[in-house]
């Protein structure tokens, strides 16, 4: 799966940019990964937030790295590789709502979304959207 990432400069000193998911999701139990690892390194604050039309829970995680080419964030319920770690709690979807998460990425070189539902359901695009901005 890739994101659509969508890149803007507000102003001389100010750009943004606007990452989600391009493709349906299927969600089980496990965790999938809703938004892939994308580069935060020149950004200093992100907000995320998640759609959740189904009527079952969902839960959200955001991961982050500064490592440059990390192994995939994984599935799993620990992450497949330990050169991610996770930003903040888990985030709490309920059913039929959404939830916005707001994180300073200062410091981070790169963030990706992992999402699980607590039935089979398969996601919208633009079900995730992350907002990235910062100073030039």
């Amino acid at each position: 799966m890739a994101n659509t990432v969508t890149s803007t400069r507000l102003s001389s000193s100010v750009k943004t940019m606007l990452v989600s998911n391009a493709a349906g999701i299927s969600l089980t139990t496990d965790y999938a990964v809703m938004i892939d690892p994308f580069d935060v390194e020149g950004f200093d604050r992100t907000t995320i937030q998640f759609r959740n039309p189904d009527s079952d829970a969902q839960t959200a995680q955001v991961w982050g790295t500064l490592y440059g080419n990390p192994a995939t964030v994984g599935t799993a319920a620990t992450p497949a590789s330990s050169q991610w770690v996770q930003i903040g709690d888990d985030i709490a979807i309920g059913a039929t709502s959404s939830a916005l998460k707001s994180i300073s990425t200062t410091g981070l070189r790169q963030i990706c979304v992992r999402v699980k539902s607590a039935a089979t359901y398969t996601t919208l695009v633009e079900q995730c959207l992350v907002h990235c901005q910062g100073t030039i």
